[in-house]
């Protein structure tokens, strides 16, 4: 049984996973909630599921971009949760579990492109490439996306966009738990352990995915 955890945006909640399917999901769509609702969600979760946490395969957190006060929650919930039993854990960025899990509500003609926001009218914002792979990740203003992506008629977001006004369709989908432990199943390669030190939250104003390194050439 695998645990999945969303805190990264307005979403609060959890999901269980067996046998590579969603089993059952609770969360909560609501501003500076998590840390008040995030412990009774997932506790509340197992309970309906019969299901012990030292029983628990793997937790998987949502690891940004997004929020950076709900995305410590999570991460520091999650290690809270997994180091009494030495559960394997691990991070999964949610841009690429985001537009996985919707990429078919988007058509290529339409160049879409993918937002998550990050807080105020500061987004996240990545254009159609292979889900499984690294995204090119942008950060700054709503206002910038007709710049950054000046072909791009279709926008998915986790959050209403009134900024854009009528310019661009939107269509707004929240980033769910189930998103999360879905995209770790299909390309986790079982890539989560108690090494958990290691685990890096995808955040900041200087947003770069962990693939990112910087130019050493003198």
């Amino acid at each position: 049984m695998i645990l999945a955890l969303e805190t990264s945006s307005l979403v609060c909640g959890a999901s269980l996973h067996e046998n590579g399917e969603c089993i059952a999901e609770s969360y909560l769509q609501e501003a500076r909630v998590h840390a008040e609702k995030l412990v009774g969600l997932v506790g509340q979760l197992l309970e309906d599921q019969t299901i012990r946490v030292e029983k628990l395969r793997a937790v998987i957190v949502s690891a940004g971009p997004g929020s950076f006060t709900g995305l410590r929650i999570g991460m520091s919930f999650a290690k809270g949760l997994v180091y009494p039993n030495k559960i394997p854990l691990a991070g999964v960025n949610t841009m690429n579990a985001y537009l996985a899990a919707t990429r078919d509500t988007a058509k290529d003609a339409e160049q879409p492109v993918w937002v998550i926001r990050s807080h105020r009218d500061y987004i996240y914002a990545a254009a159609l490439q292979d889900p499984a792979g690294p995204l090119e990740i942008r950060y700054g203003q709503i206002r910038e996306l007709k710049d950054w992506f000046p072909d791009c008629r279709h926008i998915i977001s986790n959050e209403a966009l009134a900024e854009l006004g009528d310019s661009l369709r939107v269509s707004e989908r929240p980033v769910l738990p189930s998103m999360i432990g879905d995209y770790y199943i299909r390309y986790g390669n079982d890539s989560a352990g108690t090494d958990y030190d290691s685990l890096v939250l995808e955040y900041g104003m200087d947003y770069k995915p962990k693939e990112w390194k910087p130019d050493t050439a003198v």
